[in-house]
């Protein structure tokens, strides 16, 4: 047993600061040894961590010993929030950091560092040890339900810095790392709401997931049930940004069943105490009707909550469900509309089915306008070989309005290639209620069609049989067309093919009407009822002093060449 005045002598040189430097050399000769005791009472001293790290560098001290030097680290209590015994592991003792020790004065691993057999011995020995520490259960709430500390996080944030140090490889064993990833992988899953909200943590859920990869998330679908709404739209992030195919799916299902609930009247008598509950509280006393409509309210953000969810993760189950419920007439428009929103760019392009449904879903009389501009909208996201068909059926709708939308949607997906294919197609199928602003409509999108010259396209459609085709071909020149064009359409004043019928009892806002401003800037209405006195009346009026494109560019050019008016004023005078 050592000395009273061996031991004192021992206790001066642990109390000293900077005195560990030392200890391996004079460990042997004063008969003194590091213990564990010490480990621990250096985690909550000034001078701990420098010891603890100096534990870990040094050959003297066993390997039990700097192991244990090494938990303590991690183990250390945060300072002003910050981790600062985890960074010292990795970057002042595991990493002889330049940058890191630059900042730091007198550090044991300015003085010697771990060859990498060493620090792969001492990593053998500390990961074991961490994964102990990540199976274990989160402490339970204290006695006011406070929640406690979870003290697993410390050996997350320490395994993530371990695995993801970029400068030098720290955990080289692709066994030990596999073993460490999955420790991780299962600790994320338990109790992984709590987890994924926690602000006190180094590296958020997110950043640790993506560490791990696509087998993070395979457990996460089980987490999105009815309990977890609050957090369905974060965790269907993850899943959008890490799952595999069959990962989505499954998420794709269980986000269907919970929304499924959410519109039961389960779920309405589940809530409906709790908004009684608000109600009292906010001494509000509604009727019985309001209280009801207060539930369905709540019900429809509800249910639009996990919307968005699926709108992240996408899949089958979702695209079948969201579907089925905007065609659904009993619906409100919100829900419909929100239902459709969830299959942005997730419709599959050879889902013939869907696609299917959703032509029938803005085909049809009873649909809300503005869900049937999505449906559109959906559409025109799709491939146009898939969807090009059925969208030239729609040009035999009645509804103009509906049509022109179909039209517009074929036009958006087209080249100038396709102009002919168009207007053949307009030609043999719209029969009823044409009027001047489809047609319009239509110009307006052919002549921005790319990878050609649509009115060199257009020039053979001028005297089509069908004024429908005739019609749409001149009204380019509502567009683009100068005072260039006049000779171009003078030809077709005397026209007298009929256009169109437009039946106003059925529709609104479809009469063959032209207004135009004259020179006097007074608007003149005129109906028209054939080609020829529609390029009279709407054409021409547009485009007779109307200057083309060209010379609109070299006017701007010239204006932007010419020198300031003092300046020109000084160089006439000079002259």
């Amino acid at each position: 047993m050592a000395s009273r005045q061996t031991r004192s002598r021992c206790g001066a040189l642990r109390n000293s600061a900077g005195a560990l430097a030392l200890a391996a050399a004079a460990t042997g000769a004063l008969g003194c040894a590091v213990t564990p005791s010490d480990l621990e009472r250096w985690e909550k001293t000034t001078e701990g961590p420098k010891r603890l790290s100096a534990v870990v560098l040094f050959d003297k001290y066993s390997q039990d010993l700097r192991v244990g030097a090494a938990m303590a680290l991690i183990d250390m209590k945060p300072v002003k929030g910050q981790r600062v015994g985890i960074e010292r592991l990795v970057n002042g003792a595991l990493v002889c950091d330049a940058a890191w020790v630059e900042k730091k004065k007198d550090e044991p691993c300015a003085k010697t560092s771990l060859s990498p057999e060493t620090r792969a011995r001492l990593v053998a020995g500390l990961i074991p040890r961490m994964i102990e520490e990540l199976k274990k259960p989160a402490p339970a709430p204290a006695q006011a339900g406070q929640a406690v500390a979870d003290p697993s996080y410390k050996y997350k944030d320490a395994a993530h810095m371990l695995l993801t140090y970029d400068k030098t490889p720290i955990v080289t064993d692709p066994a030990l790392k596999q073993q460490l990833l999955s420790a991780l992988r299962d600790w994320a899953m338990v109790d992984f709401t709590r987890k994924l909200n926690d602000q006190s943590q180094m590296f958020g859920m997110e950043q640790l997931l993506r560490l791990i990869g696509p087998s993070s998330v395979e457990k996460l679908p089980v987490q999105m049930d009815r309990n977890s709404i609050r957090d369905l739209t974060k965790m269907a992030d993850l899943v959008d940004k890490l799952a595999d195919s069959k990962t989505r799916e499954e998420g794709s299902k269980r986000l269907v069943e919970v929304v499924q609930y959410v519109a039961s009247d389960a779920w309405r008598k589940e809530k409906e105490p709790e908004v009684k509950a608000a109600n009292e509280k906010a001494q509000v006393t509604p009727t019985e009707k309001q209280f009801q409509q207060q539930m369905s309210d709540y019900q429809e953000e509800t249910m639009l909550k996990v919307f968005a969810a699926m709108k992240k993760v996408g899949g089958q189950s979702v695209t079948d469900y969201s579907l089925k419920l905007a065609g659904e007439k009993g619906r409100s428009q919100k829900l419909r509309s929100g239902a459709l929103q969830t299959l942005e760019n997730r419709i599959d392009k050879k889902d013939s089915r869907s696609i299917g449904a959703l032509v029938a879903l803005a085909k049809d009389k009873e649909t809300p306008k503005p869900v049937i501009d999505l449906a559109f909208r959906l559409l025109k996201q799709l491939p146009r070989e898939a969807v090009v068909k059925s969208l030239y059926e729609m040009l035999e709708l009645e509804d103009w309005q509906v049509r022109r939308l179909a039209g517009s949607t074929i036009l958006q997906m087209s080249k100038v290639e396709h102009i002919g294919e168009f207007l053949e197609e307009l030609g043999r199928r719209a029969k009823k209620n044409f009027n001047p602003m489809e047609a319009r409509t239509y110009a307006a999108y052919i002549a921005d069609l790319k990878e050609g010259d649509p009115l060199a396209k257009l020039k053979g459609y001028f005297k089509h049989e069908k004024a429908i085709v005739q019609v749409t071909a001149l009204s380019y020149f509502l567009i683009n067309g100068s005072k260039l064009d006049v000779p171009t359409l003078k030809p077709f004043a005397n026209d007298r093919d009929k256009l169109p019928k437009c039946d106003e009892k059925e529709t609104n806002d479809c009469s063959w009407e032209c207004i135009s401003v004259g020179a006097d800037k007074k608007e003149t209405k005129k109906d028209v009822t054939n080609l020829g006195e529609f390029v009279t009346h709407c054409v021409m009026p547009q485009v007779v002093n109307r200057v083309p494109k060209k010379e609109e560019k070299k006017d701007e050019k010239a204006k932007d060449a010419s020198p300031p008016a003092k300046d020109a004023q000084a160089g006439e005078a000079a002259r």
